[in-house]
């Protein structure tokens, strides 16, 4: 008498077991490829955020031909001038360290990346930044203005015009 055969798997079908090693390894890609991004954006801002250029004085050039309520950004630094004179801001958004640009006809520093606003004087407007944009130290050396971005100073501070 012959023996009942078992039924066999469709052979254009995959197996259950190779269903669950493709979904392994998609799995597997998807975090390789999401640390190798964590990573890459990490590296990212170390290398520009922080280090020597941020700590090096920064020439602005002679004071004069700002008009008042206007801004110039000069690396990692501002100089803007108001109503009280002269002083610099950190162009180093206290977010996550991208650098903000002033916007002449919005008159305000918008940051690129995140969306945070501050005004004229560095206060925060909107955005997800904690704080404003950090006030440093200004001095007239020989006849130039020169920031020190390492040098944190009162937002009070001004140098007369």
């Amino acid at each position: 008498m012959p023996q009942p055969q078992l039924p066999t798997s469709d052979p254009g079908k995959p197996s259950r077991r190779g269903v669950l090693k493709l979904a392994y390894a998609s799995l597997w890609l998807a975090l390789v490829g999401a640390v190798g991004l964590g990573l890459g954006a990490v590296l990212r801002l170390i290398s520009s955020g922080g280090g020597s250029p941020q700590d090096q004085p920064v020439e602005m050039g002679q004071p004069g031909g700002l008009a008042v309520g206007q801004a110039k950004a000069h690396g990692p630094v501002a100089l803007v001038r108001d109503a009280g004179g002269y002083f610099a801001l950190s162009l180093v958004c206290p977010h996550l360290g991208c650098r903000p640009a002033w916007h002449k006809a919005q008159s305000r520093f918008l940051c690129p990346c995140h969306g945070s606003s501050f005004a004229l004087d560095g206060a925060r407007l909107s955005g997800p930044a904690p704080k404003g944009l950090g006030h440093v130290a200004l001095k007239i050396t020989g006849d130039k203005l020169v920031a020190h971005p390492s040098q944190p100073v009162d937002p009070a501070t001004r140098l007369q015009s």
